[in-house]
């Protein structure tokens, strides 16, 4: 790379991860791209283990933000965007570690050609005892709301080592323009948990941009080990998944595929409903009614940012289903299918165990906020 290329800003988030931190960092300072050409921000969101001092003592060119309490994603990774130099931002999850051309592919890809705004990491699982087995490697967006990951645990394969156009990239190593990011909002903070890298993708995407899958730019993310993983899906989850879902379908769609993907993910809801009468769950069946009220309560917003965003869109759903970026209801259900199918390998062995996760809830002052359960 020259001194003319871009700058580029690595923004990692970290709550309490100062045992994660050293094999994510170490990876970002063997990079092979010029030291003087990119930036790191660790975005530290109300740690109490001593991470920000940690990584003072020992990585000292790490830029620190410190976050009096944790913002959660979407509102921490947009604050450190904005202070942000770099002509790209890279938003990286802390249980991540890269591969060292993992920044030059993604950036040459993106300078590869005209409209490309934002690139797609290729992710593998590193705590697979077999071999390479893929994270993600891109997504599509749904017409039931938000994304699914292409390539969710799939053994890898040539089908993945192709570059391409892809709906969106897992926000957990993805890149995209500083100026496109910060003009249309960044993250939209109503997501706080799931949805919002798929939201970002639509949004390059409706505004006549495209986002790129990059098969060289190689990471691997541990997901669970600051994550969600290993408690199931909580009443809290699974409010913020439902709720977002349809938001997502309310603020993007236009207004034909709004009515189709209401429907289909109200088929979804009762699905969730049966079974949750047939365990006796009634805090999920709380969770779903509860999604429901919050948007109905939210409407006024809600409607303002749909019209916002329908008045700046320049492509058509139409026309994002035929590049591949909005799947169809028959091939939702084919993915959907195969994904139960990979889900079971969770259940094989295969997998080392991780440790640690968090819940969320609301502050006194408000505010979503992750809180680290022992």
């Amino acid at each position: 790379m020259k001194a003319t290329d871009p700058f580029v800003s690595i923004i990692v988030l970290n709550f309490d991860g100062k045992e994660w931190l050293k094999e994510c960092l170490a990876s970002l300072e063997k990079l092979h791209y010029p030291k003087d050409r990119y930036e790191v921000i660790m975005g530290d969101n109300g740690s109490t283990d001593g991470s920000g001092e940690y990584v003072a003592q020992n990585f000292s060119w790490v830029r620190i933000f410190r976050f009096r309490k944790n913002y959660g994603f979407c509102k921490a990774n947009n604050l450190c965007a904005r202070g942000a130099k770099g002509d790209y931002l890279v938003f990286l999850n802390n249980d991540t570690f890269v591969e060292k051309d993992w920044l030059r592919f993604l950036v040459e890809e993106a300078r590869s050609g005209p409209n490309i705004l934002s690139c797609a990491s290729k992710m593998f699982f590193p705590q697979y005892k077999r071999g390479h087995l893929v994270q993600t490697a891109g997504g599509v967006i749904v017409p039931s709301g938000c994304g699914l990951y292409e390539g969710w645990m799939e053994e890898d394969s040539e089908a993945y080592n192709v570059p391409r156009d892809t709906g969106f990239g897992c926000a957990a190593g993805v890149l995209i323009e500083r100026q496109f990011f910060l003009e249309t909002g960044g993250f939209d903070e109503y997501y706080f948990y799931s949805g919002e890298e798929a939201d970002l993708g639509f949004r390059v995407w409706a505004y006549g941009y495209k986002v790129r899958y990059v098969p060289t730019a190689v990471m691997y993310h541990f997901m669970g080990r600051t994550g969600f993983r290993g408690k199931g899906v909580t009443p809290t989850i699974e409010y913020l998944i439902l709720r977002n879902s349809l938001y997502f379908i309310l603020k993007n769609f236009e207004w034909v595929n709004v009515l189709k993907g209401i429907l289909l993910y109200e088929a979804r809801v009762v699905a969730k409903i049966l079974y949750a009468l047939a365990k006796g769950n009634f805090p999920i069946l709380a969770a779903i009614l509860k999604a429901h009220a919050t948007l109905l309560k939210d409407r006024g917003k809600v409607l303002r940012v749909r019209r916002e965003m329908q008045q700046k869109r320049r492509v058509t759903d139409k026309e994002l289903r035929q590049k591949g970026v909005l799947i169809s209801v028959p091939e939702f259900i084919r993915r959907n299918y195969r994904l139960v199918k990979n889900l079971k390998r969770y259940q094989t062995g295969d997998f080392y165990d991780t440790k640690d996760t968090v819940r969320v809830k609301v502050d006194e002052e408000g505010d979503w906020v992750f809180e680290k359960v022992q």
